[in-house]
């Protein structure tokens, strides 16, 4: 059983902190392109691997250093060249939200864990106090039982065993 007295986040974030970091990220969303895919876009528009990518890149580089009247005609290099930036930009912005995503994970679940390790040491504590007949316990204990109720577990009393 971990230790209830270890609290390693205690804190909440302020209020002009919270509208820091939304209003932030409203800028990340507003300074992208308006674009979102259909579910049916998602699965059928093709993801580009690493080898897919370095070949794009070479594409570039010979419609650049060779020009080819029929390819550029037919291909915009300027619009290869975009489409190459701006994936390699919108990756390094993903990496980094990446990393943001992981460490609010990462917070939110030592919080959880420590929040819910309080409450039902709390809880315990609550059902023995109630056990004992101590004023205004059992009310509580009645009331914060129910999130065990149907669990199985040992039987109140007067309960029989469901074995």
């Amino acid at each position: 059983m971990s230790n209830v007295n270890q609290n390693l986040l205690d804190q909440v974030l302020d209020g002009a902190t919270m509208t820091q970091i939304m209003d932030s990220l409203a800028v990340v969303e507003g300074a992208l392109p308006d674009s979102t895919l259909t579910p049916e876009q998602r699965s059928s528009l093709n993801a580009i691997s690493v080898n897919n990518k370095v070949f794009a890149e070479e594409v570039l580089d010979e419609m650049t250093t060779n020009p080819n009247a029929a390819i550029n005609t037919a291909y915009n290099k300027d619009s290869l060249a975009n489409d190459l930036a701006f994936f390699e930009q919108i990756e390094t912005v993903t990496s980094r939200m990446l990393n943001i995503v992981q460490k609010l994970d990462d917070l939110k679940r030592v919080a959880g864990h420590e929040a819910y390790g309080m409450a039902t040491g709390a809880y315990a504590l609550y059902e023995a106090l109630a056990k004992s007949g101590t004023p205004g316990a059992q009310n509580s204990y009645d009331r914060l039982k129910v999130r065990f109720a149907g669990q199985g577990g040992r039987p109140e009393d007067g309960e029989e065993n469901a074995s």
